[in-house]
Formats: structure tokens, sequence, C-alpha cells
């Protein structure tokens, strides 16, 4: 069973706030550790147990940044580890940011770099924004779901470049 099935809503990128925040709480009401205090040692440790899941749950359906790889992973879009080549253009890009990381000499130089990388991020948004934001992922034509799957890579790769120019 899959997250989605656990609180019963759709396969989807972006999650309703309210749909999965009513369906996390009947689940708690239902499962809490609190409610098998006088049961049996079995129920204490399986309500323990669904609790912990749904607590798992909930943070990664309300987290966008794992929400996008995960119904890549369990559409099978992504696997698990998988090794994903960039398209080399993509790639050489990045060097000539990094490089040019590397001879910025002032904040204001930095900045341009910072910009046009995010600029790049929103660049590669804009053809999957539709898919992103469908009522549900399973709809999504195969071409489609490969093309998230391009966009989550080389977002991935950005938010690290980002990152270590931030260091």
């Amino acid at each position: 069973m899959n997250y989605f099935e656990l609180f019963n809503i759709p396969v989807a990128f972006t999650t309703d706030s309210n749909q999965l925040r009513s369906a996390f709480m009947q689940i708690q009401r239902a499962s809490h550790p609190d409610k098998f205090v006088q049961g049996t040692q079995m129920e204490q440790e399986l309500a323990l147990e669904q609790s912990a899941i749904a607590n798992k749950a909930f943070s990664l359906l309300n987290n966008k940044d794992l929400l996008l790889p995960y119904v890549l992973e369990i559409t099978s879009t992504i696997l698990p580890d998988e090794k994903y080549n960039l398209a080399p253009d993509f790639l050489m890009e990045m060097m000539e940011f990094n490089e040019a990381w590397m001879d910025a000499e002032t904040d204001q130089e930095k900045k341009v770099i910072i910009d046009q990388i995010n600029a790049i991020k929103n660049e590669i948004l804009t053809p999957i924004k539709s898919y992103l934001e469908a009522p549900t992922a399973l709809s999504i034509p195969q071409e489609g779901m490969l093309q998230i799957k391009d966009y989550y890579y080389k977002k991935k790769y950005l938010d690290r470049i980002l990152e270590d120019f931030h260091h």
C-alpha cells in the first residue's frame, strides 16, 4: 500500500492539504497508541506502527520536494537508486556556471549567476507545470511523466549547485 492509498487520496504531484489533514486525523484517531493503553502488547505495537506510518506518510505527502520523486517512484517512472543521464548540453551549461562562479569576484556577479540558475529552474518548470497540477498523476501520458522525470533530475542538479554556491 502506498501513502496515497493509506489516506485514500488520488496519486498526484500536489495534495489537497485539507483533505490530507482530515484523512491523517481520521487514521490517528483510530490508531493512536493512547487508545490501546489497556490493549494487548500486540495491539499496542500495531497501533504504534500504524501511527508511525501515518506520521511518515503525512510528512512526505506534505513536502513538495519529497512528493515529486515519490510519485515518480510509485508510478515506476524512476527506479530506486536510478542513475539518470542528463543531457550533455545541460551539463556543459552547468559547467560554465561553475566556472563563472569561480571567476566571480563581486557579490553582484555572483547574484547574476544565481538569478540565471533560478531562471533556468523556472524555464524547465513551465512545460510540465500543468502536469504537476493535474488532479491525478495516473492520467498523465508516459511522455509527460518522462518530461517530469527529466525536470526532477535537472531541478535536483540545479538545487545542488545553488546549495554549493551558498556554502
